[in-house]
């Protein structure tokens, strides 16, 4: 699921967690002249939010801002997939609505944000175990909104009967941490500066969650009900990052604050927020090129690119994952080993078959009288016996002759 607003946390990590400054003003830079050259490697959204406040709050400087990028676009993980002339998000696909940085970033860039369509935003929930529903409220996706609201009220009741209170604790935990985060959006001067990844999260009063998992959390901390945590929050961690409650507790809530209503993104792909802020913040953007050393040379830094390149240049930021990068710093620095959760999305175009052997084998026995009657009715060799199911009531002949296309009713 998208960018949740927690994760700009991660965002602010990238923006302060590698950032090598040097206030010497006889350094030597690209420009020749008295502003600073910051060189940024990564155009994903932390790179290109670097470039736009670093040209928003440089109102007496002009710093020469040079960003590389090792693919032919901009985005990093913003990226989509075009199948049948649609085009589909492939990452960070959703944004939370209390994401206020890509909130003004669309609003700033006349970007267009869409909502969900209403078969998308279904209000029916069910949970399937491997072998069978345990969880299933009622499906209806009326165009009368009082229906909808109907629905919505006993499905709320059913699950109210099923999990108690801790669906309203699960919900205040989730609020809890949402406004802690926040408080990053307060102004400079009541926010200070980070001098590291820990310290901003203490600030915010988060650091905690991270030295234990959401199911300790969840339990010992927010007191939920075995049976939410098993069922609910086990699927969202699952949707979301395939992985179980045993998630590190932050990155758990993380996933439970994407899993809530008024979820968005950007008409045509959240990838346009990063191209926008980059378009607009006078940037000097290398596509194509992969920096692969990072060297302190005393006075300035020398990055150098496989295509045999060299930049000079005061700041080096480094806005992508070093887990990910093949970097060679020198000096060198210290990136912790982590074991990180690769997720892969596979992207199908075809046709769904809404029916199984089983699914076969239980419409017969349950319809099979009809059938009968039915090819009595058409006559018994118009069409081989082999159907269909759609919509369980829906039978389409899978013949190509005479009868193709033909719908059979079944009342």
């Amino acid at each position: 699921m998208v960018m949740s607003p927690l994760k700009i946390i991660f965002l602010l990590a990238i923006f302060g967690g590698l950032t090598f400054p040097h206030t010497s003003s006889s350094a030597t830079t690209s420009s020749g002249g008295d502003d600073a050259t910051v060189c940024i490697i990564g155009s994903g959204i932390g790179g290109s939010s670097v470039a736009h406040f670093l040209r928003q709050y440089s109102t007496s400087h002009h710093p020469k801002i040079l960003i590389f990028e090792r693919h032919a676009i901009v985005g990093g993980r913003m990226a989509t997939v075009t199948i049948g002339g649609d085009a589909f998000e492939a990452g960070a696909s959703i944004l939370h609505p209390k994401n206020y940085h890509a909130s003004n970033y669309t609003n700033l860039l006349n970007l267009t944000g869409k909502r969900p369509s209403s078969s998308e935003s279904s209000i029916s929930l069910g949970i399937w175990d491997g072998n069978g529903f345990v969880v299933k409220t009622l499906n209806v996706n009326s165009n009368w909104g009082i229906v909808n609201k109907i629905v919505s009220f006993f499905n709320g009741i059913y699950l109210f009967m099923r999990y108690g209170f801790s669906l309203v604790k699960m919900e205040g935990f989730v609020d809890e941490t949402v406004n802690k985060f926040l408080k990053y959006y307060e102004g400079v001067e009541t926010r200070p500066v980070f001098e590291s990844v820990e310290e901003m999260l203490k600030w915010a009063g988060l650091f905690n969650l991270t030295g234990k998992s959401l199911k300790e959390e969840l339990v010992d901390g927010v007191k939920l009900a075995p049976l939410l945590i098993k069922e609910l929050v086990t699927v969202i961690t699952r949707i979301n990052y395939g992985q179980s409650v045993n998630i590190s507790g932050l990155a758990g809530a993380v996933s439970l604050a994407g899993s809530g209503g008024g979820l968005w993104a950007v008409e045509g792909g959240n990838w346009q927020m990063a191209a926008g802020l980059i378009n607009s913040s006078d940037v000097e953007l290398h596509l194509h090129e992969e920096i692969d050393s990072i060297s302190y040379l005393g006075e300035y830094y020398e990055l150098n690119s496989t295509k045999g390149n060299s930049y000079s240049c005061e700041v080096a930021v480094v806005a992508t994952p070093l887990d990910e990068s093949s970097i060679q710093f020198s000096p060198p620095v210290s990136v912790p080993t982590r074991q990180l959760q690769h997720t892969h999305a596979t992207f199908v175009r075809g046709l769904v078959n809404h029916v199984s052997i089983i699914a076969i084998t239980n419409f017969m026995l349950l319809y099979g009288f009809r059938l009968i009657s039915m090819f009595l009715l058409y006559g018994l060799f118009s069409c081989p016996p082999f159907f269909l199911l759609y919509d369980s009531y829906i039978l389409y002949s899978l013949n190509s002759g005479v009868c193709h296309g033909q719908r059979y009713i079944l009342a």
